[in-house]
């Protein structure tokens, strides 16, 4: 064995292991402040990171909640994302409780927890632990790991609550799609119809990012063409009528378009498909 090969393998036996740690984001205790933002459609509670960007969980109507951990300048690096949570830091405690490992995508900035388990991590800051993320990042050798703040959470916490008691039923995935169905060569709005219309109505009002309403007409293929193009446009125009007219939709936000029976959503072979097929649909299009 040559002197050389020796010697690399003395500097092996003697030289120190370095490990890769996480580097660690989390407000510091003079920063560290939640805040509310207060609407009637979603609520939100804040907490920015410096260096890293922020954390914030979100009530929608409609009872959706979220958690999200958003990075304006750690994108990921492919591999997974763990949620755990740590001890208190007058606990002492290293330990941390995993929650789960989720796939994130090549320059991912958003990492999120939905429902369940978003109201879990929620759970644990209320009882003074601190939730957090690990994962690699594009700019950072190791895995970076970021951690919420307990400091102020309590107050801003009965702001927050105050915010999700006065919340508008609905989300915008309960309203965004409806079907409404007709009775044979008939253009009329059920009252069944009519509550439903007025339900997107509401939610449009309070919803500035919604950009249009899209109205479709269809018929079955019963009756002659003329008659059914004329069918097909009313049923379009009495569900636009009735948001303009009764629910005070601005007419500008709605759009209409009529096609027959070209665009079936069943069978018209048999009685209840052609039921099915005389309708109008509406779209809520953000």
């Amino acid at each position: 064995m040559k002197i050389s090969t020796l010697w690399l393998l003395f500097i092996a036996n003697i030289a120190p292991v370095f490990s890769v740690s996480a580097e660690t984001f989390q407000a510091p205790f003079r920063e560290a402040k939640w805040t509310v933002e207060t609407a009637p459609i979603q609520c939100t509670l804040r907490q920015n990171i410096p260096d890293y960007g922020y954390v914030e969980f979100s009530q929608q109507g409609g009872g959706h909640f979220n958690v999200a951990f958003v990075t304006t300048r750690q994108p990921a690096n492919l591999g997974n994302v763990i949620f755990e949570v740590a001890e208190a830091s007058w606990q002492n405690k290293e330990d941390r409780e995993f929650v789960i490992s989720m796939p994130v995508e090549l320059n991912q900035k958003t990492f999120t927890l939905k429902d369940t388990l978003a109201k879990q991590l929620y759970t644990h800051i209320d009882e003074g632990r601190v939730p957090g993320i690990r994962y690699r990042s594009q700019h950072i050798r190791g895995e970076v790991s970021v951690l919420m703040s307990t400091i102020h959470f309590k107050t801003a916490q009965r702001e927050f609550q105050s915010c999700v008691e006065q919340l508008h039923p609905d989300s915008y995935e309960d309203i965004r799609n409806l079907t409404i169905h007709f009775n044979l060569e008939k253009a009329e709005l059920s009252d069944k119809a009519k509550a439903a219309i007025k339900r997107i109505a509401d939610y449009v009002k309070l919803d500035p990012a919604i950009k249009r309403i899209a109205i479709s007409g269809h018929t079955d293929n019963h009756g002659r063409r003329k008659l059914n193009e004329e069918l097909s446009e009313k049923r379009a125009l009495a569900v636009k009528n009735y948001f303009v007219e009764e629910c005070e939709v601005p007419e500008q936000l709605i759009t209409t378009s009529s096609h027959l029976e070209f665009k079936p959503i069943a069978t018209n072979t048999t009685q209840m498909g052609r039921a099915y097929n005389r309708r109008t649909e509406i779209e809520v299009i953000r």
